[in-house]
């Protein structure tokens, strides 16, 4: 689970590093439009969304794992009787 929530979070400073990547390929950020900048910005975002993605789904499923877990005792629980 530790290991989830650190992919979300490096997921999340990396979109961040992106996007102030982004912005200074822009005249507002930087000394003009960059093309290059707004490319590795663009991919790199899309790699910092997979690692968000990869940590949530992990967690989605240890969280499917518990519930499963808790239906199992539940049954054993049930058919002892």
């Amino acid at each position: 689970m530790i290991l989830h929530r650190a992919l979300q979070i490096i997921g999340a400073l990396a979109l961040l590093a992106c996007l102030n990547l982004a912005f200074q390929a822009t005249p507002w950020g930087g000394e003009g439009w960059s093309r290059a900048r707004m490319l590795y910005a663009g991919a790199g975002g899309v790699s910092a969304l997979a690692l968000i993605a990869i940590g949530g789904l992990g967690v989605a499923l240890r969280r499917q794992q518990q519930r499963l877990d808790e239906m199992r005792d539940l049954l054993r629980r049930i058919s002892e009787r």
